[in-house]
C-alpha cells in the first residue's frame, strides 16, 4: 500500500510538472509571424459508434495556437486559422486521441471528426447505430454489450481484468476479488462459453489448474483490455453457433489496428504494466497491424514486503494483422499467448499443498472472409496449446498436463429476401489431453498417482438459422445444432427460438427457448474418478420486455427458468455424517450423472447511456438455483446459488479532462458448499449439503480519470481506491476437521481491506 502511494505521489508531480512547463495553450504560438490568408474552421466531434454529438470536447489546431471546446451540438468554429495545412489534435476522457492533418481553404466543408471510445481508434468498419445502446444482432431478451471505454472503467487497476469488467454486468455474481471466474444464473463457471475471434476455446485465463477444491489462488483474464472492440454476454436463450455448454456465453471481440496512422501508448500501475503499438500496412492502407504486451509486478511487491503471502504474478501478449485481398475478401491472423506463476504462502508445507503452479497458453486464429451485399462467406483456423505444472514445497511434482487444440470453422450467411436470411456453418475439433495428478496417500505421507493418461477425442458440429420478419414489427428466429464427441461417442441435437414483437418504437418484447447440451470433459471420462457420462442436459426459457424512455434511457425486466438433466457429480467425494459418524471425501470417488435441477429468477435493468451528464446502469437479479440427486433422492441449494444481487455502475464527465466512476456490486452470497452446519460461531459437519452460507458480499470501488495535453501526446492519470467502505468480506477456503467432535475450522478467509492505487497512461 506504501508503494502504490509513492507511485502514485511521483505520477501525480511529475504530470503536474509537464503540464506546467509545456501546455498547449495559444500563449507559446504567440511569436509566430501572421500570415495574410485567414479563416474560420468549422466542424463537429461525434461518437464513432452512435454519431450522437460529444460536447465539452478539446480542439487544438497545434501549429496555429488555437483551441476550443465543442458545444452541446458537438460542434466548434476556430476563427483566424491561417490557410494551408495544419496539425489538429481532438481530445476528451474516454474516447482515444484523435491527431489528424487537414488543409485548411476557403470554402472548406465542415469537418465531420468520429472518436473511438476508450483506447479503441476510430474505425470505418464499426456499424453506426441510431440508439445510444449496444445490442447483438439477435432478438435475445438478456444481453449486454461492454465497449472499450466501459472495458477501460470497470477491468480495475490492481488486475487489468476484462473479465472483472463483465461482473458488474446485470445477472452476474462474484464473491471473489481474487479471481476472475463468475457465475450467471446460478451456473458455475465450468458451463459458461467463452468465444475469441469466432472461436470457443478455454485457454483464457492466467490460473492454477489441476486444483480440485477452491484453495487460496487467484486468476486473470489472458486478454488485455486495450486491444478488445467488445465483450458480450449472453445470458440465456442465445443461439448456439457454438455450442458446448448448458450456461451463459461471453464473446470477446479483438480489434483491429488503426488504418490512419501509426498510434502507440503505454501504462503503468501499482501492479503491472502495459503497451498497445498499431499503424496501416502499405501506403494504401489496405490492412492493419496491432501488437500488446503486459507484465505484472504484484508478485515481486509481495515478496518484497513479506515471504509470508501467497503470490500471483503473469505475463501475456496478443497481436492481429488484417488485410483487405480486394474489396470484399479479407485476411487477418490473431495471436495470444501468456504465461502465469503462483506462489502459495510459507506455511504451505503439506505433502499435497500445491506450492508454485506455473501455467502457459498460446492460441492462435487465422481467417478468411468474403462479403458483398447479400453473401458472407468466412473460414477460420485455431491452433491452441496449454501446459502446466505444480509442485509441493520441496519441488517435487503434483500435477502435470499439456493440451492441444486444433480446430476448422466455416460460416455462411444469405441474405435471401429483405425480409429473410439465412445462415449456417460447422466446425470440426481434434482436442489432446495428457494429465499426470498425485496426491497424498492414505498413510499421509507419502503420495499416491491418481491420474495418469493421455488421450485424443474429435467433437463435430453443424447448425442453420434463420431470421424471419412476416410482418415489420415481428421477427423469428429458429435454429437447430447438431454435435458429436467421440470421447463417450455421444450425439445430440439442440433447437433453438427466439422471437420479438416490437409493441411500440419504444417497446420491446423478447421470447426465447431452446435445448443446450455439455459434453463430459477428459478429467470427467478418464483416470481414476472417470465413467462413461452422458451429456448434461438444460432446457431454457426467457421471456423479456426493454422499454426506451426517450434517447438516454433503457428500461428493461427478464424472467427465466432453466431445467437441467443428467447434471454431473461426484457422490462421496465430500466429508460429511453418514449413520451418526463422519465419513471422509473420497479422493476416488466416481463421476456420474445424478442431478436434475432447475435456475428460475428475475432480471431488472435500468440503463443510461449518453454523452452528457451521467451514464451507466442499476440491475438487480433474484435466483433460485435447487439440485435433486435421483439416486438417493437428496435435495439441496446449488453450489452457487445467490438469491439477490446488487450490481451498478456509474460514470460522469466533468469536463474534457476528468471524469469520475463508481462501481458497486452486492450479493447475498452463495452456500458454503459440502456438509457444514453453522451453530452461532462455529461449524461442524452434518448429513445435509449446503445449508450454511458465507456472509453477504459487498464492495463499493471509485475512480477518477484526468488528463493533461502537451505536444503532440496525451497523459492520463487515472487513480482508484477498492472497497472504500472497508468492507471485511471473505471467501471460501477448504476447513479443516476433526472427526471425533464434528468440529470445522473457519472456512474462509478475509480478501481485500480498502486499497488506494494509482497508474498512468501515456497515448503517443
Amino acid at each position: 500500500m506504501r508503494l502504490q502511494f509513492c507511485l502514485a505521489l511521483t505520477i501525480w508531480v511529475v504530470a503536474l510538472g509537464v503540464r506546467g512547463l509545456t501546455p498547449l495553450s495559444a500563449a507559446a504560438h504567440q511569436g509566430q509571424t501572421p500570415v495574410a490568408e485567414v479563416h474560420t474552421l468549422r466542424g463537429r466531434v461525434v461518437d464513432g459508434r452512435t454519431g450522437a454529438p460529444l460536447e465539452k470536447v478539446l480542439v487544438l489546431v497545434e501549429d496555429a495556437g488555437k483551441s476550443v471546446l465543442t458545444a452541446t451540438d458537438g460542434g466548434f468554429e476556430i476563427a483566424g486559422v491561417p490557410a494551408g495545412p495544419h496539425h489538429l489534435y481532438v481530445s476528451v476522457v474516454g474516447y482515444a486521441l484523435e491527431r489528424r492533418e487537414i488543409t485548411l481553404a476557403a470554402g472548406m466543408s465542415p469537418l465531420i471528426i468520429p472518436l473511438g471510445e476508450g483506447t479503441a481508434t476510430y474505425s470505418e468498419t464499426v456499424t453506426v447505430t441510431a440508439g445510444a445502446f449496444r445490442e447483438p444482432v439477435d432478438p435475445i431478451p438478456s444481453a449486454q454489450i461492454l465497449g472499450s471505454a466501459e472495458l477501460q472503467n470497470l477491468r480495475g487497476v490492481l488486475a487489468d481484468d476484462p473479465l472483472r469488467a463483465v461482473q458488474v454486468l446485470p445477472g452476474v455474481a462474484t464473491g471473489d476479488d481474487l479471481r476472475s471466474e463468475f457465475t450467471v444464473r446460478g451456473s458455475d463457471f465450468r458451463h459458461i462459453t467463452f468465444t475469441v475471434d469466432g472461436f470457443a476455446t478455454p485457454y483464457l485465463l492466467h490460473t492454477v489448474r489441476g486444483v480440485e477444491d477452491r484453495g487460496p489462488t487467484g486468476s486473470v483474464a489472458m486478454i488485455n483490455s486495450d486491444v478488445l472492440e467488445d465483450v458480450t454476454l449472453l445470458n440465456g436463450g442465445y443461439p448456439q453457433r457454438y455450442g458446448g455448454h448448458t450456461g451463459a456465453e461471453v464473446d470477446f471481440r479483438l480489434r483491429d489496428g488503426s488504418r490512419d496512422r501509426r498510434r502507440a501508448h503505454a501504462s503503468v500501475s501499482g501492479t503491472a504494466a502495459s503497451a498497445v503499438a498499431e499503424g496501416p500496412i502499405g501506403s494504401a492502407h489496405k490492412g492493419s497491424w496491432l501488437i500488446s504486451g503486459r507484465q505484472s509486478y504484484l508478485d515481486l511487491v509481495v515478496h518484497r514486503l513479506s515471504d509470508d503471502a501467497f503470490s500471483f504474478g503473469f505475463s501475456d501478449a496478443q497481436a492481429k494483422v488484417a488485410y483487405d485481398l480486394v474489396p470484399g475478401q479479407r485476411v487477418d491472423l490473431t495471436v495470444l499467448a501468456g504465461r502465469s506463476r503462483f506462489q502459495n504462502a510459507a506455511e504451505a508445507t503439506d505433502i499435497d499443498n500445491i506450492f508454485v503452479g506455473r501455467n502457459a497458453s498460446a492460441v492462435a486464429v487465422g481467417g478468411w472472409r468474403f462479403t458483398n451485399s447479400r453473401v458472407l462467406l468466412a473460414e477460420r483456423v485455431l491452433v491452441a496449446e496449454n501446459h502446466f505444472r505444480n509442485e509441493n514445497a520441496d519441488r517435487v511434482e503434483l500435477d502435470r498436463g499439456k493440451d492441444r487444440q486444433l480446430a476448422w470453422r466455416s460460416d455462411a450467411a444469405w441474405s435471401l429476401h429483405p425480409r429473410v436470411q439465412i445462415e449456417g456453418g460447422g466446425d470440426l475439433e481434434r482436442r489432446d489431453d495428457s494429465r499426470l495428478r498425485k496426491r497424498r496417500s492414505a498413510v499421509r505421507e507419502s503420495l499416491v498417482t491418481l491420474d495418469d493418461y493421455s488421450a485424443d477425442a474429435t467433437h463435430a458440429g453443424v447448425y442453420t438459422a434463420a431470421r424471419w420478419t412476416p410482418v415489420a414489427a415481428v421477427t423469428l428466429s429458429p435454429g437447430v445444432r447438431a454435435d458429436r464427441w467421440t470421447l463417450t461417442r455421444a450425439d445430440t441435437a439442440s433447437p433453438w427460438m427466439q422471437a420479438e414483437w416490437r409493441v411500440t418504437p419504444e417497446t420491446r418484447l423478447r421470447a426465447s427457448t431452446g435445448i443446450y447440451h455439455q459434453f463430459p470433459d477428459f478429467d470427467q471420462v478418464l483416470g481414476v474418478s472417470g465413467a462413461q457420462l452422458q451429456p448434461e442436459r438444460a432446457k431454457q426459457y426467457d421471456v423479456g420486455v426493454d422499454r426506451r424512455i426517450g434517447r438516454a434511457w433503457r428500461v428493461t425486466a427478464t424472467g427465466y427458468d432453466r431445467e437441467e438433466f443428467d447434471v454431473i457429480r461426484r457422490p462421496g467425494s465430500e466429508t460429511r455424517v453418514e449413520a451418526s459418524r463422519v465419513v471422509r471425501g473420497s479422493r476416488t470417488a466416481i463421476y456420474a450423472n445424478r442431478l436434475d435441477g432447475y435456475a428460475r429468477g428475475l432480471e431488472l435493468l435500468v440503463q443510461r447511456s449518453s454523452a452528457h451528464g451521467i451514464s451507466g446502469w442499476l440491475s438487480y437479479a433474484f435466483s433460485h438455483n435447487r439440485y435433486r440427486d435421483r439416486v438417493n433422492g437428496e435435495t439441496f441449494w446449488g453450489d452457487f446459488d445467490q438469491r439477490h444481487t446488487l450490481n451498478a455502475y456509474a460514470l460522469y464527465r466533468w469536463s474534457e479532462r476528468a471524469s469520475f466512476v463508481a462501481k458497486l456490486r452486492v450479493g447475498s452470497n452463495i452456500p458454503i458448499p459440502g456438509y457444514l452446519g453453522e451453530q452461532g460461531d462455529e461449524f461442524f459437519v452434518t448429513d445435509v449439503r449446503n445449508t450454511a452460507r458465507l456472509p453477504v458480499y459487498s464492495r463499493l470501488d471509485f475512480r477518477a480519470n484526468r488528463t493533461f495535453n502537451w505536444s503532440r501526446r496525451r497523459l492520463t492519470l487515472f487513480g482508484e481506491v477498492i472497497n472504500v467502505l472497508n468492507r471485511e468480506n471473505v471467501r471460501f477456503t477448504p476447513p479443516g476437521i476433526n472427526v471425533v467432535t464434528r468440529q470445522a475450522s473457519r472456512p474462509f478467509d478475509s480478501m481485500l481491506p480498502i486499497i488506494p492505487s494509482a497508474g498512468v497512461l501515456i497515448e503517443f
